[in-house]
């Protein structure tokens, strides 16, 4: 059945996806002690917000969206001379248009900053090594769109494993600039920032690398040719122009968040992106493995017209992401301060800034379970030819994001637009869930509300009470400047919060839990030796 398949896949794609994270905040860590929170961090955060703006939009939003259902179609329906020629030819029209846009950005960058972050226009200095870090960043969007077509081709063969190291690459390269070239750049942060953008670029062709080499062994041979005329080609540039429209209306939340921020104090888009990752943690973890495993099999049925299994994957894929996100949220907005401590409080940064970034983190991570239900269900009017409908409600949800950050803003500076972000994204699920079940049909609505009703009451019981014990623990050890017992705590804390939570399902009789269980330790046994 495909509901276990998409576990198993997943949890395959979450532990490689685990790696990942940890590796990335490994980077954000070194990174935060090298740049602190100032002019070099600021510039740095805006400029690399572009080009990965541009392959959200493009690359892995749009392109993605749009490929991976007509791609799983050739699959099922086409001959491999017939699939592996459409890969070939959108790979090549592909290179085409992003090196035009890469060459614009580079040439355009000056306008391009004053667009995104207007209030560095009044410090010279730090728009000045903006305006320079985006030129350098922006072959990035390349690079990295390349890989994610790439991702694409494999996620649709039902090949997650490759796709999902490829970001380790990445934060390998990052980490390794970080530690070995940023100091050969000079002695401080406006200069040492440079050794984290040749560690970017490197990384992200070392992504296409290794995922070109798997697609080579499942057939593909590329040879660069352009058929504007091909159906799939067609057909995935006319669901590409809905997909980039609702993929643009996300975008368009981010660069509002960072307009306004860039008004703000010194150091408000820094604090913004660092309460951003440790919300990514579950949500990149589970949730996005969830919904990458996912995509091919609602893909394959809605080539098939069986909306039923396709309801059924999609219920059992939002019940799978919930029993894990939601009890994670709890854990990190009850646990926030100590673990932000843990993550970046070392050399430029500051106690302060740390204490600035566990309130927008905490505030994040209310909505989690919103964005992981919003990274499954949106991928389903893809495949449905329901795109229009996907575009609606992002625009409804742009604007809803716009007020929010207007009137929250104001009276709680940076931590009000994270807040915009989360209740925004609450409501964009809401509206997503509502009109999928309409075109798909019953996902078993009743039984969805009850489940997430149980995991929400015992993720916070489990977290009111890993808070107990953390302070508790602080008091006892006094441990409030040593970073070595705050980990030793924050592990425990982590350790007892899982058993709490175990226990709970069973109070709560939360069969499903069993299940999933179930299917993670059969994963485990299949990879001890025999």
């Amino acid at each position: 059945m495909s509901t276990h398949k998409i576990a198993r896949s997943a949890v395959k794609v979450s532990a490689i996806t685990m790696l990942s994270r940890i590796l990335g905040y490994l980077r954000d860590a070194i990174s935060a002690a090298v740049l602190g929170v100032g002019i070099a961090s600021d510039a740095f955060f805006v400029a690399f917000r572009i080009p990965n703006m541009l392959r959200n939009l493009l690359a892995e939003g749009a392109l993605s969206s749009a490929f991976i259902p007509v791609f799983t179609e050739y699959l099922e329906k086409k001959t491999k001379e017939d699939v592996w020629r459409l890969a070939a030819n959108v790979l090549s029209l592909l290179a085409v248009v992003l090196t035009i846009i890469t060459a614009l950005g580079v040439l355009l960058a000056d306008p391009i900053v004053r667009i995104m972050a207007p209030g560095f226009i009044s410090s010279p200095e730090k728009f000045a090594l903006t305006v320079s870090l985006t030129r350098w960043l922006f072959p990035f969007i390349l690079f990295v769109s390349i890989a994610a077509l790439f991702m694409g081709i494999l996620n649709s063969l039902k090949k997650f494993s490759m796709p999902a190291f490829a970001p380790v690459v990445l934060n390998v390269c990052m980490i390794a600039s970080g530690l070995w070239l940023s100091p050969r750049f000079g002695s401080t942060p406006q200069t040492q920032v440079y050794g984290w953008v040749v560690g970017a670029l490197v990384g992200a062709v070392l992504e296409i690398v290794i995922q070109w080499i798997p697609s080579i062994k499942e057939g593909f041979d590329f040879r660069f040719f352009i058929d504007l005329k091909e159906e799939g080609l067609r057909r995935i540039g006319r669901l590409m122009v809905p997909a980039t429209l609702a993929q643009s209306v996300t975008q368009i939340n981010l660069l509002v968040n960072t307009i306004l921020a860039s008004f703000l104090a010194g150091g408000a888009v820094t604090y913004l992106y660092y309460g951003n990752r440790l919300m990514q943690l579950p949500f990149g973890v589970f949730g996005v493995a969830i919904a990458t495993v996912s995509f091919p099999y609602i893909s394959s049925y809605a080539a098939k017209g069986d909306m039923k299994s396709m309801a059924e994957t999609i219920h059992s894929s939002l019940k799978q992401a919930f029993f894990i996100t939601i009890p994670a949220s709890a854990g990190l907005i009850f646990l926030t301060y100590p673990i932000n401590a843990l993550l970046f409080n070392y050399g430029r940064f500051t106690m302060q800034d740390t204490q600035c970034t566990a309130k927008v983190s905490a505030v994040y991570c209310i909505a989690i379970f919103a964005f992981t239900g919003i990274k499954i269900l949106t991928q389903v009017f893809y495949a449905i030819d329901k795109a229009a409908m996907a575009v609606k409600i992002s625009t409804a949800s742009m604007i809803l994001n716009v007020i929010l950050c207007v009137a929250l803003m104001f009276p709680m500076n940076y931590t009000g637009l994270a807040l915009a972000t989360a209740l925004t994204g609450i409501f964009q699920y809401w509206l997503l869930y509502h009109f999928t079940e309409e075109n798909v049909g019953n996902l078993r609505t009743k039984e969805l509300m009850v489940f997430g009703m149980k995991i929400t009451a015992a993720s916070l019981i489990m977290g009111g009470l890993v808070l107990l014990l953390s302070n508790y623990l602080q008091a006892l050890w006094n441990v409030r400047y040593s970073r070595a017992m705050n980990a030793v705590i924050v592990a425990i804390c982590i350790l007892a919060g899982a058993g709490i939570y175990a226990a709970l399902m069973n109070i709560f009789r939360v069969k499903e839990a069993a299940v999933f269980t179930e299917m993670i330790t059969d994963r485990l046994k299949r990879r001890q030796p025999k």
